[in-house]
């Protein structure tokens, strides 16, 4: 897997949790959590995630800004050189990595 890019593995990432389907917003927690302890942050481009994710540009949009809601990611801007914003880097906070675990702890 390159690094802080998710989507060229989603091992690990549970499909169902405690017998339901598990939400995107817990998977792309998941994802954020694993990439935040490995390498401190992730960067992706939303329409590739979202396929490997089984799911629109929207869902993911529409997961992301629950879990900036709920303070268990946070994000900041990438720009380039001409200041033309590049996407985001998303990290998951202490509370987001603790919920990640329970979450893949109910999918085992």
């Amino acid at each position: 897997m390159e690094q802080g890019n998710p989507t060229s593995s989603l091992r690990g990432v549970a499909t169902r949790t405690n017998g339901r389907h598990t939400f995107v917003h817990e998977r792309v927690l998941i994802v954020v959590a694993r990439e935040t302890e490995r390498h401190g942050w992730v960067s992706f481009r939303k329409l590739d995630f979202a396929k490997r994710l089984g799911c629109c540009e929207h869902s993911l949009d529409r997961a992301i800004a629950k879990l900036r809601r709920d303070g268990l990611i946070v994000s900041k801007p990438v720009f380039d050189e001409r200041g033309a914003q590049l996407g985001n880097e998303y990290r998951a906070t202490d509370a987001g990595i603790v919920r990640a675990e329970e979450i893949k702890r109910q999918s085992s």
